[in-house]
């Protein structure tokens, strides 16, 4: 009985570190988006703008596991092929605070506000197709997105990045994750590194568009 207790215990971790490790890579390929070039004309024209999206944002990990709030999540345009290739050459050549600074001067295409808040202005909002006729909108702010009680208290200013990526079918309704707080960077092998701030990202349940 002990070693069937053992054995299930121990398939269990490994699924859950499965889980995990899908989730990570899924995370990685979906912010890719965010400085890969490609024409964006087809996907664009499933997402009429303005447009504006409600969500439940759920934590995973430390003190926000199981805590959630409201979330609304405003797009009104899109980052040109052009503008991303800029931004892409700024992080390699610049670093993240290049970015950062590069972004500054940029114009808001959104906004992320939790219920009760002002919110975080998106610089870069970007949309690509997936394979069952929806989109994957992902977005990025300057600036951590504060989330009260669902985000640490303390904030590094070495993770100054803020990243939302929402998965919707050909209803604009569907899922999401929330980055409150990530650091960027390319390595000396040219790939793109994101790493979020002491916890998982949050989840985005019940993704609908409301206009």
């Amino acid at each position: 009985m002990l070693g069937e207790s053992l054995s299930k215990q121990f398939k269990g971790k490994v699924e859950k570190m499965k889980l995990q490790s899908l989730m990570s890579r899924v995370w990685l390929l979906a912010v890719l988006v965010l400085f890969s070039v490609s024409i964006m004309s087809n996907a664009a024209a499933q997402v009429a703008l303005p447009a504006q999206f409600s969500a439940t944002a759920i934590g995973q990990a430390g003190a926000a596991a199981g805590k959630s709030i409201g979330v609304t999540i405003y797009l009104t345009g899109l980052t040109s092929d052009q503008d991303i290739q800029e931004y892409t050459a700024t992080l390699k050549s610049k670093g993240q605070d290049g970015l950062v600074s590069a972004l500054e001067k940029a114009q808001d295409v959104g906004r992320v506000a939790p219920t009760g808040s002002v919110g975080s202005g998106f610089r870069i909002a970007r949309v690509h197709p997936d394979k069952n006729g929806g989109v994957r909108i992902v977005m990025a702010t300057n600036r951590p997105i504060s989330f009260g009680e669902l985000s640490n208290s303390s904030r590094s200013r070495d993770y100054p990045i803020g990243i939302v990526i929402l998965n919707l079918d050909k209803d604009g309704n569907g899922a999401g994750l929330l980055s409150a707080a990530c650091k960027v960077k390319f390595n000396k092998k040219g790939e793109l590194e994101v790493e979020h701030y002491g916890q998982k990202p949050l989840r985005l349940a019940n993704v609908r568009r409301e206009k």
